[in-house]
C-alpha cells in the first residue's frame, strides 16, 4: 500500500508504513521463539498470540474470517458453540463504501506479510481488495508481548480515478459465539467522568455514540463483554480523541431459538464529520484509529490489567528522566483567572514545605481581564506579574520545585488579539469561524497554526526554565465543519485530531525535559489515542472528595493508574479546608487522591499548624506508596461507589510486578461497619508479608490468608480512610 497521507492517526505510525502488494511471507528468527504471530498454510490459519490471548483468522473461498478469540490453546468456536453458533468462522470486518456492504466474501485478499515491529512485537499485515471498487484495505494486526493485547489498524488507499464515499468502516468488528453477555461501560459528563455500568444484553440493539467533538465528553470508547455462558471476557479501546461509536447487537433467531443460541454483533469505531461519510480522493490513502483488545477466562480486572500493562509498556511515553509521580502544587483553586507574583510566592514557599515537588501555574496569568476571553494572547500580565514570570520561576526553582504553565492552545478566546489577526486559522462552518461559548478552535491541519503553536511553547519553555505544562481543551466542538463543497469533506475535525498528535510528539522531541499533561475541562477528552502523545491527564474538575471516589473507581479500571492525576482541594471548590473538621476527615481528602498521580490546590496559607503538619505527614506517605501505584496491576475489591452519597466501603488495591510490594487504599464511607475483611490478590502465594498501616508495622502474614481468609481492616470514624503497604519479608 502506498504511504499514507495521515499516518499520525495510529498509536505508533512509525512503525506501520511500507506494506509492499508482494504476496510475501516473512518468518522471522522470534517466530521460532515463540513469537506472537504464525501462519499454518496446511489449515489456512494465522494465529496470533500474546501471553494468555489468542486470536484466530482462516481463510475460507477467498474469504478471511474470525475462527476463534478467547483463551489461548481452546477449541474454535465451531467446536464449542453448537448448532446455532454463528458463520464457520465468523466476520471481524465490516462497513459500507459506495452503498455497497464491506464484509469477508466481498473482499479479495491480494497479500499477507508478518513481521517483526520489536522484540517482543509482531504483525500481521492483510492487504484486500474491494470487489467491484478500486478501494485497497489493509489490516494491520499487532501481538504486544505477553500483555494478552493485541491492536488491530486499518488503511484505506483509492486506487481509483474517482472519488470514493467510506460511509462506514468500524475500526473494531466483530461476531461473537452464543451466549448470555453482559456489557460493562463508562458514562457520565463533566465532573462525573466515568461511572461504572452494566446490563444484560437482550434482542436489540445498544449504541453508544459520542458526537461532541471529544472522545469522552458523554463516554468513553472502551468497553467490556462478558460471556457468562462460556465464562470469558473480551474487552477493547479506541486509540481515538474525537468522535465515535459502538453498537451492541442481536437480533432473535429462528422458531423456539432462545436468545443466548444468536452470536452478538460488536462494532466500535471513530465518526466522519457530521456522522456522515469520509470522501477519500483519488489516489488518496487513509490510515483509521487504532483500537486495543484482549479477553481473558478471568474476572473484569483481570481484563483491564491485561489493557494497562499494554498501555504502560508501548502506549504511555517515558516521564522525563524516569522521574516518579511528581507531587504537584496547581494555583487554580485557591486562585481561579486571577493571581498576583506575591500570593504565588507565598504559596510556593508553603507548597515546598509540604514535599510537593513541582509548582504549575494555572489559567490566568497572561490576562487583564477574562482568561477565557483572551485565550492564544500568551503575554504576561504585567499588573500581576510586574517583572515578568521570571521572578516567580525563580522563586519556585530556589524551593527546590520545578515551574510548571498552564495554556489552552487549541483555543483562541472572542477577544484576543490573536483571533483578531487570524480568523482564518480556525475551524469553519458555512463561511463562519465555529464559535463555542467564548472560543474559537485553531486548525491543527493548518501548517502555520503548528507554526505559532510550536513558536508559543519554545517561548515560554525557554524563557521560564518550564519542566511541566498542562495543556487545557475546554469546548465541545461537535461534528460540523465546512459548507458542502469543503475540501475535507469528512475529515476536517479528523485531520486536526492526527495533527495535534503529531504537534504533542514534536514537542515532547524538542522538549525532551517537560512534562506534558492532559486535560480537557477535567476528563472529557482521555482516551487511549491522546494518552500516547502526554504524560499524564486532569482526572476531573469536581475535586470535591466523595465525588472523588467514583471518579478514582472508574479511571483505574480504564487505565493504569499512573496517568490518572488528581488533587486534594479542600471542603470547598476554592480550597477551603473547615479547621473544626477532625484530622481523620482531613485525611481522607489527602487519601482519596491518591490512587494515581497526586496533587494539592488548596488555601494552604490559611491551614493551621495541625492541618499543616497532617498534610507533610500524607505527602510524605503518598511518596512511599507511588513506585508500587507507577507500575501495579490494579484491583477493585468493591462495587463501585455511585458519585453522590455513596456508603459502605471503597477499597482499590495495587499490587506490583511480582507480586512482591503491594498497596491497599480502604476507605470507610457513610452507613458502614467499623470492620471490613479484603482478600487480596496479585500476591506472591509462596511469601509472608509485613503489613504496614498507615506508615507503622502491624504484623506479618502468609500471603495465603491473606489470599483466603483475608485481612481485617478496621477505621474508627466513618469517612475516613486506610494506608496499608504489604511488603514480602526476604
Amino acid at each position: 500500500m502506498a504511504e499514507l497521507n495521515q499516518s499520525g492517526v495510529s498509536l505508533r505510525a512509525s512503525r506501520l508504513r511500507g506494506a509492499g502488494r508482494l504476496a510475501v511471507l516473512i518468518f522471522p528468527l522470534a517466530w521460532l521463539l515463540n513469537a506472537g504471530v504464525r501462519h499454518d498454510p496446511a489449515s489456512h490459519s494465522w494465529i496470533l498470540t500474546s501471553g494468555p490471548a489468542e486470536y484466530r483468522l482462516r481463510q475460507d473461498d477467498q474469504a478471511v474470517r474470525l475462527e476463534y478469540f478467547g483463551p489461548a490453546g481452546k477449541p474454535s468456536w465451531r467446536m464449542t458453540t453448537g448448532r446455532q453458533a454463528p458463520p464457520s468462522p465468523a466476520s471481524d470486518v465490516a462497513g459500507m463504501v459506495e452503498g455497497r456492504p464491506v464484509a469477508p466474501e466481498t473482499l479479495e485478499l491480494l497479500s499477507h506479510q508478518i513481521r517483526t515491529v520489536r522484540d517482543g512485537v509482531e504483525e500481521l499485515r492483510l492487504l484486500f481488495q474491494q470487489r467491484g471498487l478500486p478501494l485497497e484495505i489493509e489490516i494491520r494486526y499487532a501481538t504486544w508481548g505477553d500483555t494478552g493485547v493485541m491492536t488491530r489498524h486499518v488503511l484505506l488507499a483509492n486506487r481509483g480515478r474517482a472519488a470514493l464515499r467510506i460511509e462506514s468502516f468500524p475500526e473494531l468488528s466483530w461476531q461473537l459465539p452464543r451466549g448470555e453477555y453482559e456489557l460493562t461501560y463508562l458514562w457520565g459528563g463533566w465532573g462525573q467522568e466515568r461511572q461504572v455500568a452494566s446490563e444484560s444484553l437482550q434482542a436489540s440493539r445498544r449504541s453508544l455514540v459520542s458526537q461532541r467533538g471529544r472522545s469522552t465528553s458523554l463516554y468513553s470508547p472502551w468497553f467490556a463483554l462478558h460471556n457468562r455462558t462460556l465464562g470469558v471476557r473480551y474487552a477493547a479501546q479506541l486509540a481515538w480523541s474525537g468522535n465515535w461509536s459502538m453498537d451492541f447487537e442481536r437480533l432473535p433467531g429462528a422458531a423456539r431459538t432462545p436468545l443466548r443460541e444468536t452470536p452478538l454483533d460488536v462494532r466500535l469505531g471513530s465518526l466522519f464529520d457530521f456522522g456522515g461519510a469520509l470522501t477519500l480522493a483519488s489516489g488518496a490513502s487513509r490510515a483509521l484509529p487504532e483500537v486495543a483488545f484482549t479477553t481473558s477466562a478471568g474476572d473484569l480486572d483481570d481484563a483491564a490489567n491485561q489493557l494497562h500493562r499494554y498501555q504502560r509498556a508501548y502506549v504511555f511515553p517515558p516521564r522525563p528522566g524516569g522521574e516518579p509521580l511528581l507531587v504537584q502544587f496547581n494555583s487554580w483553586y485557591p486562585f481561579p483567572g486571577k493571581m498576583t507574583v506575591a500570593e504565588m510566592k507565598r504559596s510556593a514557599g508553603i507548597a515546598a514545605g509540604l514535599g510537593a515537588e513541582v509548582f504549575v501555574l494555572d489559567a490566568g496569568w497572561y490576562n487583564r481581564k477574562d482568561w477565557s476571553r483572551e485565550l492564544g494572547d500568551y503575554e504576561v500580565d504585567r499588573t500581576a506579574f510586574p517583572n515578568g514570570l521570571e521572578e516567580l520561576a525563580q522563586h519556585v526553582r530556589g524551593r527546590g520545585m520545578k515551574f510548571g504553565l498552564w495554556v489552552e492552545i487549541e483555543n483562541l478566546g472572542v477577544d484576543s488579539r490573536m483571533f483578531r489577526e487570524h480568523p482564518d486559522w480556525c475551524l469553519h462552518y458555512d463561511g463562519k469561524p465555529v464559535l463555542r461559548g467564548a472560543r474559537y478552535m485553531l486548525d491543527f491541519a493548518r501548517p502555520e497554526v503548528r507554526r505559532w503553536a510550536h513558536a508559543v511553547i519554545h517561548r515560554l519553555v525557554s524563557g521560564y526554565g518550564l519542566e511541566w505544562i498542562k495543556i487545557d481543551y475546554n469546548i465541545d466542538i461537535g461534528s460540523e465543519f465546512g459548507p458542502a463543497a469543503f475540501d475535507r469533506p469528512g475529515s476536517v475535525l479528523f485531520d486536526h485530531i492526527v495533527n495535534y498528535y503529531q504537534w504533542l510528539d514534536e514537542v515532547r522531541a524538542a522538549h525532551p525535559g517537560v512534562l506534558i499533561e492532559n486535560c480537557s475541562s477535567g476528563g472529557l477528552r482521555f482516551d487511549l489515542g491522546i494518552m500516547a502523545h502526554t504524560h499524564t491527564t486532569w482526572l476531573s474538575d469536581v475535586v470535591a472528595p466523595v465525588p472523588s471516589l467514583q471518579l478514582a473507581y472508574g479511571c483505574t479500571l480504564e487505565f493504569a493508574p499512573q496517568v490518572c492525576n488528581h488533587w486534594m482541594v479542600g471542603d470547598g471548590e476554592r480550597g477551603e479546608v473547615k479547621p473544626e473538621s477532625p484530622p481523620e476527615w482531613w485525611d481522607f481528602m489527602f487519601r482519596v487522591p491518591m490512587n494515581g498521580q497526586f496533587g494539592i490546590s488548596s488555601r494552604v496559607f490559611d491551614w493551621s499548624a495541625d492541618l499543616t503538619r497532617r498534610a507533610a505527614e500524607n505527602v510524605k506517605l503518598y511518596k512511599r506508596i507511588r513506585p508500587v501505584i507507577d507500575e501495579a496491576d490494579v484491583y477493585h475489591l468493591t462495587p463501585p461507589p455511585p458519585n453522590q452519597s455513596p456508603e459502605g466501603w471503597m477499597a482499590l488495591q495495587y499490587a506490583a510486578p511480582g507480586g512482591r510490594r503491594s498497596v491497599l487504599l480502604a476507605y470507610r464511607l457513610a452507613r458502614s461497619p467499623a470492620e471490613r475483611v479484603f482478600r487480596l490478590r496479585g500476591l506472591d502465594p509462596s511469601a509472608r508479608y509485613r503489613v504496614i498501616r498507615d506508615g507503622s508495622s502491624a504484623e506479618t502474614l502468609p500471603a495465603s490468608r491473606l489470599a483466603g481468609q483475608g485481612l481485617t481492616v478496621r477505621v474508627e470514624r466513618e469517612w475516613g480512610a486506610v494506608v496499608i503497604e504489604l511488603e514480602a519479608a526476604p
